[in-house]
């Protein structure tokens, strides 16, 4: 068993906390410690550091900063309506006082459904919680987040603290190069909406002693959804989403008959939007683990794309390329450490032509016309840009390696033209029109 993978390596280090967030540290970095050192401890008092004012502070820094502040839950309140109508320091000040005297009560949930990925047309379910309720949650994880951290497994990535997909990839080439060739590819059947309030409380009170936070957990599991439609349904098991195989029959869960086989790493597998494959190098007879972009999320890339550069869309182009740009550069540094020079290519050209096709039907323009406004009188091609904003131009800087020892896939340019030096962007007619005249 390899030691504990470093965390988010590629990480710059955090400044030192200051103020509140400075006294948070402290208790949680306590709270570690104590869980580390006596792996059978169950702690009392925790409420206290609850509704802690620097934690209550910190917690509402955390929910607003989130890209859901922007949505309300049941009670029609972002996190801009109380900032606004109420103000931060008389709703903290509130929200204290109910969890110190007990009389707090969460709302349920807010259901809102979305498509699961792939187009298999199921949806999956989210719940989203009110402003009030999310503060507590995030004031709870800050508290007991530092002492289940203890207990979980070094090889264990999801949903930790200073932990991403890229640890859990790194871990995977580390075994794939240390002679390890079959993979169980496991998927737990709607964990979410399946798990057991009673088993995930026992493994709580396994940690935590404090009768008001299981209080305040087992409140929040029973809370509720409030469905599209405006019904109200109770929740007995599982929970709003915002081991060893045997031990899933006791939490209510089993795997997926479909999603869950055994591959062998030549045949490759997909995991977290990469696809991992043991190959032989071309040219060589030596043997590799590879990381490539699984078709998944190419597909859903160029969805994207095309639902912003719809030929009849009227919308901003200054807009459009802002967008672009932030999709783009985002799905980019997520896939870096991959081998996906031709994937980046591809995706460049791609984007360059949904773009000045959504252009000439706007504006009714000619390959003339193209040819007059995105070219230099030397005849470089340009990339489209509006109002001083234009595509994402390539960074070919050196970056630096990935775990294993690969240098990473440079960040490709965007609403790139065809490569073609003398003819790059015209049509393939109106090319094929050229060479018959010269023949001719």
């Amino acid at each position: 068993m390899p030691k504990d993978a470093p965390p988010n390596g590629g990480a710059a280090l955090e400044e030192v906390p200051m103020g509140p967030r400075q006294r948070v540290s402290e208790m949680q970095a306590k709270l570690h410690r104590w869980a580390a050192a006596d792996p059978g401890r169950r702690f009392d008092d925790l409420v206290n550091f609850v509704y802690d004012p620097a934690t209550l502070i910190v917690a509402f820094d955390r929910v607003a900063s989130n890209t859901g502040a922007r949505t309300a839950g049941v009670d029609g309140l972002t996190v801009a309506d109380v900032e606004q109508r109420i103000g931060v320091p008389g709703f903290l000040d509130d929200l204290r006082a109910q969890l110190k005297t007990g009389t707090f009560r969460p709302l349920p949930v807010r259901e809102r459904t979305i498509p699961k990925p792939g187009g298999s047309g199921k949806v999956r379910r989210l719940g989203i919680p009110t402003v009030t309720d999310r503060v507590v949650q995030a004031a709870l994880k800050l508290v007991l987040e530092p002492i289940f951290e203890a207990d979980f497994e070094p090889v264990s990535y999801g949903f930790r603290p200073k932990r991403r997909a890229h640890d859990a990839i790194a871990e995977i080439h580390y075994y794939g190069t240390h002679g390890y060739r079959w993979v169980l590819d496991a998927d737990i059947e709607a964990c979410f909406d399946s798990i057991s309030h009673s088993a995930l409380m026992d493994r709580v009170r396994a940690r935590v002693k404090d009768k008001r936070v299981l209080a305040l957990v087992k409140a929040f599991l029973k809370a509720g959804v409030l469905l599209e439609l405006g019904e109200q349904r109770d929740t007995p098991t599982g929970t709003p989403q915002g081991g060893i195989l045997s031990l899933l029959a006791p939490w209510g869960l089993r795997l997926s008959r479909a999603k869950t086989h055994i591959a062998h790493m030549s045949d490759g597998f997909d995991f977290l939007g990469f696809h991992i494959q043991w190959r032989r190098k071309r040219g060589t007879d030596k043997w590799y683990v590879y990381t490539l972009i699984a078709d998944r999320p190419v597909r859903q890339l160029k969805a994207k794309i095309r639902a912003l550069t719809r030929r009849l869309s009227q919308q901003d182009l200054g807009s459009v390329l802002i967008r672009l740009n932030q999709i783009m550069r985002g799905w980019s540094t997520y896939f870096r450490h991959t081998v996906a020079k031709h994937t980046f290519s591809s995706l460049a050209h791609f984007v360059w032509w949904r773009v000045i096709r959504m252009l000439r039907i706007r504006h009714h323009w000619s390959w003339k016309d193209v040819r007059r406004r995105f070219t230099t009188p030397t005849g470089k091609w340009l990339r489209p840009a509006a109002n001083g904003v234009g595509c994402s131009t390539s960074r070919r800087s050196r970056l630096p390696a990935t775990a294993t020892g690969a240098t990473r896939s440079p960040s490709p340019g965007f609403c790139r033209p065809p490569s073609d030096d003398r003819f790059r962007g015209e049509p393939v007619a109106l090319r094929g029109a050229r060479r018959v005249r010269r023949a001719a």
